[in-house]
């Protein structure tokens, strides 16, 4: 259940973007064959025809999920514009040969237009193997007539492989005289590149969310056109070589004429890259368009409404957790792949960790399971802390019940977690609430997104916090126009939310009776009202110092009285104060929380690495990773000689102060890594130190010197300077 959301929500989420891109290629390309197709132009036409169409789409600075995005795009292409599109990375195209051999050999070895008998369908015919010397635009334009020609004399590129991919006649520019013209045969198998069986039929997306948003912009496309762009996606454009892709984009721009190519730039900064990028003459020669990806934030917006927001998904986050899993997102790498992950890792924490997570599963099934557990598992749940507090809170007679009447205890569960899922979905429908009500503040207190107050929320009483406590502030000082329109924003979040929920429902009416009377208050009068109960106090200008001492005596004797604004506005702040002081609770507040919210950050060891602490760890005890006799220590400060060399540099550079003599260092390793059997007096006598060891030292203090514990230093030209501090 949570893939298939998870896959809806990942082709939701750049379908709008997708569709006016697909749109503007095959506009492009149709305009593009037209045109070619004309063989007297004006002078206009022909400058038109020069300009090479290009779709820049805008990913956004961090984005690691682009390669799951760039996969989409080249599908939905192949599936409803065109069956020829290459795909090029600039870690593959270093020069303009490579990016010549990378672009034509998948436009020509994609398989064409040809396809197979039904029986056959799912294999797909291999296009011809192009050789690097064959990878000119004079061939692919030669290809792409042929293939043309013979896709409008087939009637729908049905075509039989034998005729027109592996005739020699219709291909003398990848033939040779001497060997068959293709070397490659057909291939009973999917090529990478070629197309699919849902690229060649569009009924074919039905089933799987991705099929059907896919169907969806395929079916407001015109019919494909029997003359097809080629499409030339560039997925990282600043990363390749100016020059190289100056001359790609010249090289397209001369043969316009007979090869319709669109390109499409995959740029992560600003459109003023590609620009920047190109030469003028290239740059000239561009008619490009921006789109613009929806970034990552919004997808995790989505994410959290659709996934962690509903009760379609039984399993819930707590406020631990999901604040993890947001800061890891927000400050670490964006990715919400990774985000996901970790939703993963929390899910199954919390099935492997409570015994009492069997329940956690969709409300039809939670009666069959009770009835099917044993008393273990019960018991399990008994003991759960929120259910203890349940029953110390009930009656006498009840006690004894929950306590010792199994089927009783059942049906009181299935009742709790039954309440629980309600509250959960008004929980969720007052988060949003909050959110209307205060993202449009100053400041943003509680923050401009949604998912900023539900963690706020899912951590702590939402009224007991600083933040709500600056948002009544706010509130009070707000003018009659900017309350309404923020109380008209928490009536359409009411009016799509409410359902069958009471609380909600008198919340709704409520709410839409503080509005209407808050449009019915006539300002300007309660301002004159207020003007003509203060007086007026006439003084010359110069005497200040007695204008002072009259407005103090006047403020003592008479204050000033609250306008009906005002009150008003201050029944608007009680009455949200009440609502949410009795149904914004945490979820900690609700009897058996512990079976669908996962409350631990017992998680964090495995989605945040924590490298120093497992770095000192293997230097000082390698037998904790290795798991070897001879690397097993009584003592972790201990030293002997079967530790690996960097684990003995590091623990004799521990003994050291700041700044470390190499030669003493290295008289200390070689008298602990020595060998046992060398006689003292031989080994006193002796000057030079085995070239083994000293290699072997060099190894180690430049390992060391890798992971940042030493550098060398100036100070001295014999020592090295220690960079960390610290015991085992």
């Amino acid at each position: 259940m949570t893939s298939d959301i998870l896959e809806e929500l990942q082709d939701n989420i750049h379908s709008r973007v997708f569709q006016s891109l697909t749109t503007y290629i095959d506009r492009a390309g149709r305009r593009l064959t037209s045109l070619s197709a004309t063989p007297d132009l004006p002078s206009s036409l022909a400058h038109s025809l020069a300009s090479v169409p290009a779709a820049c789409l805008v990913t956004g600075v961090n984005m690691p999920d682009r390669d799951a995005t760039f996969d989409s795009l080249v599908g939905l292409l192949r599936a409803s514009i065109t069956p020829h599109v290459a795909r090029l990375q600039s870690k593959e195209c270093s020069t303009l040969r490579a990016a010549m051999y990378r672009m034509i050999s998948q436009l020509i070895g994609g398989g064409g237009w040809a396809s197979l008998e039904d029986e056959e369908e799912e294999v797909m015919v291999a296009g011809p193997k192009v050789k690097r010397r064959q990878c000119t635009m004079a061939v692919l334009s030669v290809w792409y007539k042929e293939q043309v020609s013979t896709g409008e004399e087939d009637s729908g590129y049905t075509r039989s492989p034998t005729k027109a991919t592996h005739s020699p006649r219709k291909t003398p520019y990848l033939s040779s005289p001497r060997k068959k013209p293709f070397p490659g045969s057909p291939v009973k198998r999917a090529l990478p590149g070629s197309p699919s069986k849902s690229d060649r039929d569009p009924k074919g997306f039905e089933g799987s969310p991705r099929k059907k948003i896919k169907s969806s912009i395929i079916s407001q496309l015109p019919k494909r056109s029997s003359k097809p762009p080629l499409v030339v996606v560039l997925e990282d454009l600043e990363s390749f070589h100016p020059r190289v892709l100056s001359d790609l984009v010249l090289i397209c721009s001369e043969y316009r004429q007979t090869v319709p190519i669109v390109l499409v730039f995959g740029v992560a900064t600003t459109p003023d890259k590609v620009h920047q990028s190109l030469s003028h003459n290239a740059s000239a020669c561009l008619a490009m368009e921006v789109f613009r990806a929806e970034p990552s934030t919004q997808y995790l917006t989505r994410i959290i409404e659709k996934v962690l927001m509903s009760n379609k998904l039984p399993f819930h986050l707590g406020g631990r957790p999901f604040k993890l899993l947001l800061d890891i997102f927000l400050y670490n790498d964006l990715s919400v792949e990774n985000f996901i992950k970790g939703l993963k890792v929390c899910m199954l924490e919390h099935f492997i960790g409570h015994a009492s997570s069997f329940l956690c599963c969709p409300a039809a099934k939670r009666p069959a399971r009770l009835r099917s557990i044993t008393s273990s598992q019960l018991d399990s749940v008994r003991k759960l802390p929120s259910f203890r507090t349940f029953v110390e809170a009930a009656p006498p007679k009840e006690q004894a019940a929950l306590l010792l009447d199994h089927s009783h205890t059942k049906e009181v569960i299935v009742s709790l977690l039954d309440k629980l899922e309600v509250w959960y979905a008004r929980f969720c429908v007052l988060v949003k609430v909050v959110s209307a009500l205060t993202n449009r503040l100053p400041g943003a207190p509680m923050g401009r997104q949604v998912r900023e107050v539900l963690a706020v929320c899912l951590s702590q009483p939402l009224v007991e916090t600083e933040e709500y406590k600056e948002v009544e502030k706010g509130i009070r000082n707000m003018a009659r126009e900017e309350l309404c329109t923020i109380l008209q924003n928490v009536l359409d979040v009411l009016k799509e939310h409410h359902g069958d929920d009471e609380v909600l429902s008198e919340m709704l009416n409520e709410v839409s009776l503080l509005v209407g009377r808050l449009s019915s208050l006539d300002q300007a009068q309660e301002e004159e009202e207020a003007s003509a109960d203060g007086g007026a106090v006439t003084l010359e200008p110069s005497d200040r110092f007695r204008l002072r001492e009259k407005l103090i005596e006047m403020a003592k004797k008479k204050p000033k009285k609250s306008g009906k604004y005002e009150s008003l506005r201050s029944e608007v702040v009680q009455f949200f104060s009440d609502t949410f002081t009795s149904h914004l609770q945490c979820p900690t507040s609700q009897p058996l929380h512990e079976i669908l919210f996962f409350h631990s950050r017992v998680v964090k060891r495995q989605l945040v690495g924590l490298p120093r602490p497992a770095l000192t760890t293997a230097l000082a005890n390698p037998h904790h990773y290795l798991q070897c006799k001879c690397c097993e220590l009584e003592d972790p400060s201990s030293l002997v000689t079967s530790l690996p060399d960097i684990s003995v540099a590091y623990k004799l550079h521990l003994e050291c102060g700041r700044l470390i003599n190499l030669y003493d260092w290295l008289q200390a390793f070689v008298s602990v890594v020595g060998q046992e059997d060398e006689d003292e007096e031989s080994s006193a006598s002796s000057k030079k130190i085995d070239q083994k060891l000293q290699a072997r030292f060099v190894l180690a203090v430049s390992e060391l010197q890798f992971l940042g514990f030493i550098k060398p230093t100036k100070r001295k030209t014999d020592h090295v300077a220690r960079l960390t501090w610290g015991a085992y």
